[in-house]
């Protein structure tokens, strides 16, 4: 799936993520392509199955991972028409920053966006995409 780390690179060029990727998320569940040396790039198809799950309650008790990094869900609205987002904040381990996240589904892939320390929530880059 090398052509698709070009969707990564053009998310990465505004300055405002820290990291990028694109998942497959129905029959092909995995890491298509991620900006290198990140958490994203460590995504699980158990991950994955967490957040396109029918539980849409649990992670908001008990949390997520992405990558094995501990998360936060903020707001659950990707199987809202016309919405299709959701945002994750990284839990801080060892007085860590933490980061937020926002994932978009289309088709067949999750995008993933992680803002740089200070940058809210970065929804306005997977619209744009």
């Amino acid at each position: 799936m090398a052509g698709w780390q070009s969707y990564v690179d053009n998310l990465m060029c505004d300055g405002c993520c820290q990291e990028a990727a694109i998942v497959g998320y129905c029959d092909a569940k995995y890491v298509w392509a991620a900006t290198a040396g990140g958490i994203f790039h460590s995504i699980t198809p158990i991950e994955i199955d967490m957040i396109v799950g029918k539980d849409r309650e649990g992670f908001f008790t008990n949390g997520l991972t992405l990558g094995a990094k501990k998360c936060s869900v903020i707001r659950d609205s990707l199987y809202v028409d016309g919405d299709c987002t959701m945002d994750i904040r990284t839990k801080s381990q060892g007085g860590e920053p933490t980061y937020n996240v926002a994932v978009g589904r289309a088709g067949r892939v999750l995008v993933f966006v992680m803002g740089k320390e200070g940058v809210h929530g970065d929804l306005q880059t997977l619209h744009d995409v």
